[in-house]
């Protein structure tokens, strides 16, 4: 019997480390110029190197790493930096907090929906395998290359759920802090934090829906669809063969058909304003 303890024991011991190992992750490609923060001082982090839970790395413009664990990997571009962290819990959840750069990642499929990326404006939770996240100083977009990803807008926790080639952005300029969906196939809807629709109508390839700053804009193809509330919307047909603005709430319809006066048809409603031109 103690014989047996003791063989238990050791192999016990044995394991340990690889068992303290096994959320970690090791630096198995990389080129150019790479760093880890280790005691607030930047290091060079080299090929092979294992880079413990919830360090900083980051690629200067030369720089470019590939993560290894187990079958999953997080692709570092130049000019980029993450740090990767797991919460404890049955089913273990990663993060990478991705302060700024480009960053793609291949989960194991196995960890659906217990792999996520968080960066200054969205967060992307892994409901798919394959997808890349990149992050500026006024905004980020995710482009998911296999199965599905949800992004969570930070601010006002609306949602959406992307497909293969399609692409959400939340930018401070380019969106208005919303989220604009746009890629191939039929463009999801974007949900409110309480499941309400806040994004409609029927779009596919080519199209684009944006929400954010009291406007939400759909457009196929070349043509364009946009309702908003408080600011002007319009629909244009064949691109630009018939034009109807639509303006809710003190917003000046004359200033978004400016311009289109040639086109073959033109409506104009503005209601708060009370303009009506055919």
């Amino acid at each position: 019997m103690l014989r047996l303890f003791t063989a238990v024991l050791g192999a016990v011991l044995v394991l340990m480390p690889i068992a303290a190992m096994a959320d970690d992750w090791t630096a198995d490609k990389l080129r150019g110029q790479v760093l880890q923060r280790v005691d607030n001082q930047w290091q060079p982090l080299r090929r092979g190197m294992v880079v413990p839970d919830s360090r900083i790395i980051r690629t200067m413009k030369t720089g470019r790493v590939t993560f290894l664990r187990g079958t999953e990997t997080v692709d570092l571009g130049p000019d980029t930096q993450i740090r990767i962290y797991d919460k404890a819990g049955k089913k273990p959840f990663t993060t990478v907090k991705q302060y700024f750069g480009v960053v793609a990642v291949q989960a194991d499929v196995r960890n659906v929906q217990h792999f996520g990326v968080d960066t200054p404006f969205l967060a992307a939770v892994v409901k798919g395998t394959r997808f890349t996240v990149t992050s500026g100083e006024t905004g980020s977009s995710v482009t998911v290359r296999r199965g599905h990803v949800a992004v969570e807008d930070l601010q006002t926790h609306s949602k959406v759920t992307l497909s293969v080639g399609q692409t959400a952005t939340i930018d401070k300029t380019a969106t208005k802090g919303g989220i604009e969906v746009s890629g191939s196939g039929k463009l999801p809807i974007v949900v409110d934090s309480k499941g309400n629709p806040v994004g409609a109508g029927p779009a596919s390839s080519g199209a684009r829906v944006s929400v954010g700053g009291g406007r939400v804009t759909a457009g196929v193809g070349s043509s364009g669809v946009s309702v908003g509330v408080g600011d002007v919307a319009q629909v244009s047909v064949g691109g630009g063969g018939g034009l109807v603005d639509v303006a809710v709430g003190g917003s000046d319809g004359g200033t978004s058909s400016g311009g289109n006066s040639g086109h073959g048809g033109l409506l104009n409603l503005d209601i708060g304003g009370i303009h009506l031109a055919l």
